[in-house]
């Protein structure tokens, strides 16, 4: 059966057939026949790009077998080719979404069937369960449980991670590239999955980003008393910093499954709440989502992220060597129990790669801050109701849409190629005005701390100096 384009075209037959293919794969031969059905959008207007997520509950009558149906109720999370024919067609650039298809349907599957086979003590790595997905051509969607109706929720990016959380989500990373380490070592991932092989073209959007936060920071800092040094200095550093984030790929080589885009919003945790307590109080667990960035590279890329983009400098300051120590534990013991040891990386040599990868986690945590915790950022804006939504402007809205696919595959690649950086200043510059505007009047106290925290901490390790 066709697959629906988008959350709006899902139909009770769909349903059916669809939720019928996941409950036959456990007993063949079951039917679902759905009753009634709701599809609510999935996440706020600017928090996802990759895709259009919408939340699907169904109820149905599910008959095994021939016996007395019975009722069921359905809780799913769908994610569908995203609307706008420039994220769809740096999606198809990118392979995100046949990534993210590929994670759920059968990479994490077959990690945590090894890491069950070579250390049947350990908990298997946490995503959503898929119920069903199909990625064949203009035809996509990646059908999921939706945890949060099971309890787990994103905590809140204005006030960053908590070190408990932090703490619980390191060793779950660190599960994940020493689990996928080690399996490389029998099996040649990148073999099996070259979809997921690194894509140095990002760079280039790094580049741009970079450039364009570096202006609005320098302008910030202008205006903070006794940081115009430190303005003068961000102002000038664009070519010391690329420089050295370019390094980074050239020295450090590209050893397992990283998330790549690990930061607060991508993760859910679970609490428990005691009985007769008003307020959930234990964090038991969480799930790792939204997986289309993830590739092949060097594992302090996930990590550097993470504590750059969704802590505070209180916690960096007064736990990084906790986290940092509990992170290299993880994943030297679970590489050796896994039959595949990372010789001679003793915790001072991780460190060591810590330090020299910070210019890293300041360009990705400095571009992050700006984009999510600003609250003018363009991305953030509902999409206001359209002239041609009108069906009986249907033909004009296709004209339209098929003007925009043309366009975006003609940018596209210029975008991802040697001068793509130069074109995307520009662009980004542009779309990133209100974000500067937000920083200088110093409305959002919480975007302004957090930046500067990250200014100041990266002037201090000397990330801007030659």
């Amino acid at each position: 059966m066709k697959t629906p384009s988008g959350g709006g075209k899902i139909t009770k037959r769909w349903l059916d057939f669809m939720l019928s293919e996941h409950e036959g794969e456990e007993q063949p031969g079951t039917s679902v026949d759905v009753a009634d059905f709701s599809v609510n959008q999935g996440i706020p207007p600017g928090e996802g790009f990759n895709s259009e997520l919408v939340l699907v509950d169904a109820t149905a009558k599910v008959t095994k077998n021939g016996v007395e149906p019975e009722e069921k109720t359905y809780r799913l999370a769908a994610k569908f080719i995203h609307p706008d024919p420039f994220s769809a067609e740096f999606n198809r650039m990118f392979q995100s979404l046949t990534k993210e298809y590929l994670m759920y349907s059968q990479v994490v599957h077959e990690l945590n069937a090894f890491l069950a086979a070579r250390a049947p003590g350990e908990t298997a790595i946490c995503i959503p369960k898929l119920i069903y997905g199909k990625d064949q051509g203009k035809e996509y969607v990646l059908v999921m449980e939706n945890i949060r109706a099971a309890g787990y929720s994103t905590n809140d990016k204005r006030k960053g991670l908590d070190v408990e959380q932090v703490m619980m989500t390191v060793k779950e990373i660190a599960k994940v590239h020493a689990v996928s380490y080690a399996y490389d070592k029998s099996h040649n991932f990148l073999e099996k999955f070259p979809c997921f092989a690194f894509r140095p073209e990002g760079i280039n959007a790094v580049r741009a980003f970079t450039s364009a936060s570096l202006k609005g920071s320098s302008e910030y800092l202008a205006t903070v008393e006794g940081k115009e040094e430190l303005a003068r200095k961000v102002g000038n550093s664009r070519d010391i910093l690329m420089r050295k984030f370019n390094t980074l790929f050239e020295d450090f080589g590209n050893v397992c499954l990283c998330h790549g885009d690990f930061w607060n919003c991508n993760i859910m945790y679970k609490y428990h709440q005691p009985d007769g307590e008003e307020e959930p109080t234990t964090l038991e667990g969480l799930k790792l989502i939204d997986w289309g960035n993830s590739s092949w590279q060097n594992p302090m890329f996930d990590l550097q992220y993470l504590i750059h983009t969704s802590t505070t400098l209180e916690v960096r300051k007064t736990h990084i060597e906790e986290i940092l120590q509990s992170y290299h534990a993880v994943f030297t013991s679970l590489t050796a129990k896994l039959g595949a040891p990372v010789t001679h990386y003793d915790y001072k040599a991780f460190r060591e790669d810590w330090d020299r990868t910070a210019v890293y986690g300041f360009i990705l945590g400095s571009i992050l801050t700006q984009g999510t915790l600003s609250t003018t950022n363009p991305a953030s804006k509902t999409r206001e109701p359209s002239v041609l939504d009108h069906a009986a402007l249907t033909p004009v809205r296709l004209l339209v849409n098929g003007l925009k696919t043309g366009m975006a595959k003609v940018i596209a690649p210029k975008i991802a190629g040697p001068n793509g950086a130069k074109f995307m200043e520009k662009f980004l510059g542009a779309i990133l005005k209100p974000v500067k505007k937000e920083l200088l009047s110093g409305t959002n106290q919480v975007l302004n701390t957090r930046l500067l925290e990250l200014l100041c901490e990266a002037d201090e390790k000397g990330i801007f100096d030659e």
